[in-house]
């Protein structure tokens, strides 16, 4: 068996036709796994590296089909005692602890209120899913496929593989860029472009908001630009976290120290990860951050090209 067959990635998402992940219209993969825990997190689903069970309550009809589907007993329904003129409610309650993600609870909801998000992909099968739109590439600007997650770094030997199917197509990797160098020396060569976040320049307050420091970040931020790589400096901001003179000024001495960097591209908080993390039983935000205006927005742009830093979009 040839060593592309026995790769294979969990994946939870695959969008066509994106036109924010890099120049052109681009097929975005999404895979699972990140070693980052970002309180502000949109797609909370992409942090274990299993698939995860979503439930939609609002979906829910309290059959209890799945009750009787799951092996191992994370399924309740019960009903609230009913009080005087009033009608007992059906909760619908879950043990991720007992949750195995075999997803037997899925096929027999016919109410479409479960979900098993994260797929296992072969190099094949996900080549075939991405020849669809190959000839979405050639419109415009020329587009290509982007490698997201989650962290896509820490499926280097299967990305290489697939990008080995589609020679001369544009490559983008999105990365936190919290992933061994090694790995980035690796599959540099193959690579156009590099989406890099930059979240937080406080060391303390990088582990306190994300879950880890931001040395490695930096030496790998670093690396790439020393070994020529193209770059796009992502700068997701959160109001009342980094949106404040100290990271600004760290973004502008970033830019000036890396003159190759393409441009810096600004990420405003946005709460559609609010929604998931119930759905998913995820824990709730440490802290609520408030959306920010477009005259937010617009004020951050100017208070960087202020500090020097002239080339900026707003995604």
């Amino acid at each position: 068996m040839s060593p592309t067959k026995e790769l294979s990635a969990i994946i939870f998402d695959i969008q066509r036709c994106s036109l924010s992940d890099g120049p052109g219209i681009r097929t975005d993969i999404f895979f699972k796994g990140c070693p980052l825990r970002c309180d502000w997190c949109h797609n909370p689903e992409s942090q274990a590296a299993s698939a995860v069970l979503a439930y939609n309550p609002q979906l829910c009809r309290h059959c209890g089909a799945c009750v009787q589907a799951c092996p191992n007993g994370a399924h309740t329904i019960s009903a609230t005692n009913a009080t005087s003129g009033t009608v007992g409610v059906m909760l619908h309650a879950i043990d991720r602890t007992k949750c195995t993600g075999i997803g037997e609870c899925v096929k027999v909801c016919c109410y479409g209120a479960l979900e098993l998000v994260g797929e296992l992909y072969t190099v094949d099968e996900l080549a075939k899913e991405i020849q669809i739109d190959l000839p979405y590439y050639a419109i415009g600007e020329g587009g290509g496929i982007t490698y997201t997650g989650g962290e896509p770094m820490l499926q280097v030997e299967f990305i290489e593989a697939c990008i080995d199917r589609f020679p001369g197509v544009h490559m983008c990797v999105e990365t936190s860029g919290y992933a061994p160098s090694e790995s980035f020396l690796k599959i540099l060569p193959k690579i156009d472009l590099f989406l890099f976040d930059y979240k937080l320049t406080d060391v303390a307050k990088h582990e306190y908001y994300c879950g880890v420091g931001n040395e490695l970040i930096l030496q790998n931020l670093h690396l790439l630009h020393e070994q020529g790589a193209d770059i796009v400096l992502r700068l997701p901001i959160i109001p009342t976290v980094n949106d404040d003179e100290g990271h600004f000024r760290a973004v502008a001495s970033l830019m000036r120290r890396y003159p190759r960097i393409q441009y810096a591209e600004i990420m405003p908080f946005h709460s559609l990860g609010e929604g998931k993390l119930e759905r998913f039983g995820l824990s709730p935000r440490m802290h609520q951050y408030p959306v920010p205006t477009p005259q937010e927005v617009e004020g951050w742009r100017t208070r960087l090209k202020a500090l020097g830093v002239l080339d900026i979009r707003i995604s």
